[in-house]
């Protein structure tokens, strides 16, 4: 019976043992494999990182500073080894890559950094024509639009949305806003006012023409034409105080075309040939006066005898007095034988060409001398002109003549009492 016991005990011992073993050696087997597949690999791989952000981000052609990448195997320093693919395009918008790869004793190993190229500049918008705008009520406003220019897209003038509150049949004030956006969503907008105006009182009576010629200190040094700097300021005193608008050539034509209305007290001051007290050149008395007073005047300037950069002021136009046919007994038994009554209508033409050359304006003519005749009518409306000058003493109307306009010729010995009743 004790024989027996002992033998089941002995078996029992060996169990265990056998298992103690299986499981030994399941651990070793283990071991081993955990040694050669992961600790093995790990120490026999290349580890490798970007040096600086994985993701970055770059405004349109900024220059960029790659920070690179490192890699070591073992410890060792491999990063030279290291080479970079990249399809940056800084000066063009988009999402791109930068790869660092390595090879080292046949392993290998990729690393990417990603950069997106965005555009944060906003595009600019011009306006075309004035900011700032007024019209008469019922008066069919056409908006000249606007201008966008986009750094990266170009010219984007044709996505530029437009809002308009105007109402043209009611007194007050409004905007046009102009607005655009690029292909990156940078946007931009301009405002131009608008002012709807009631029309002021119709000029019934006509507009005095007021015709100068030359100015002096003294008013008695070079004829009957010319008068003192002081008279003249005494002429302008009373227009401004007594609220002239002294009108440019330009309101003058529109007005004389029923394109516009103007203030009941007008006047359009206007100067012949380009002599004495006129010019920068030749005493400079005209332009301060008219700069001083804020009012606007016309030259009739003989632009083949004087240069045009004389008399350069933005209250002074330029029109036309011939390039060179003021002469007088130039033509045989013709008044005051003005050399244009005489020539060709091809040479007045001519001459005509040349001086809108130089004024780059056919709004207005003065004839030499106050006189014309049908072929030097002719002529100007071939060339072009709107308007043309001569004398009268009487005041202009919508009903004139508008190529034989009346103008009053002021001389040396007008009074101030005269003058208002020119202008009245």
């Amino acid at each position: 019976m004790a024989k027996k016991k002992k033998l089941k005990l002995k078996k029992k011992n060996f169990f265990i043992l056998i298992c103690s073993l299986i499981v030994f050696i399941s651990l070793c087997i283990g071991g081993y494999f955990y040694y050669d597949k992961v600790y093995l690999n790990k120490i026999n791989d290349i580890i490798m990182s970007l040096n600086g952000d994985e993701y970055i981000t770059l405004n349109l052609n900024d220059e960029y500073n790659d920070d690179g990448a490192k890699a070591t195997f073992r410890k060792e320093d491999i990063t030279n080894n290291i080479i970079k693919y990249s399809n940056l395009k800084s000066n063009e918008v988009g999402d791109y890559v930068i790869d660092y790869k390595v090879e080292y004793l046949g392993k290998e190993k990729k690393v990417t950094r990603f950069i997106k190229v965005k555009d944060n500049i906003s595009p600019e918008i011009t306006l075309n024509g004035k900011e700032n705008i007024s019209i008469y009520i019922g008066t069919n406003y056409k908006d000249e639009g606007a201008k966008a220019i986009d750094n990266y897209d170009g010219d984007i003038t044709n996505n530029i949305s437009v809002e308009n509150n105007i109402d043209i049949n009611n007194e007050g004030k409004y905007t046009i806003k102009y607005s655009i956006m690029d292909s990156s969503g940078n946007s931009a907008e301009i405002i131009r006012n608008i002012e709807v105006k009631k029309r002021p009182i119709v000029h019934r009576n006509g507009v005095a023409v007021l015709n100068y010629h030359f100015f002096s200190i003294n008013g008695n040094d070079c004829g009957t034409n010319c008068i003192s700097i002081n008279k003249f300021e005494e002429h302008l005193k009373y227009l401004k105080e007594n609220n002239f608008k002294a009108l440019t050539m330009e309101e003058f034509r529109k007005y004389m075309y029923n394109e516009i209305e103007i203030p009941e007290k007008s006047v359009l001051i206007t100067i012949d040939d380009g002599a004495a007290g006129t010019g920068k050149h030749n005493g400079n008395l005209l332009i301060p006066m008219l700069e001083n007073y804020q009012m606007h005047a016309t030259l009739f300037l003989i632009t083949g005898w004087w240069s045009i950069e004389n008399y350069r002021s933005p209250y002074l136009d330029i029109e036309s007095h011939t390039h060179n046919m003021h002469t007088e007994n130039y033509c045989q038994g013709v008044q005051r034988g003005a050399k244009m009554l005489c020539l060709s209508k091809e040479e007045v033409i001519a001459d005509l060409k040349q001086s809108v050359a130089v004024t780059n304006s056919t709004n207005a003519f003065c004839y030499p001398f106050y006189v014309y005749n049908e072929q030097a009518v002719q002529a100007l409306q071939e060339v072009g002109f709107k308007l043309a000058f001569a004398g009268g003493g009487y005041k202009a109307t919508r009903y004139s003549n508008k190529y034989a306009i009346p103008r009053f010729h002021i001389t040396s010995n007008i009074t101030l009492d005269e003058f208002i009743s020119m202008v009245a």
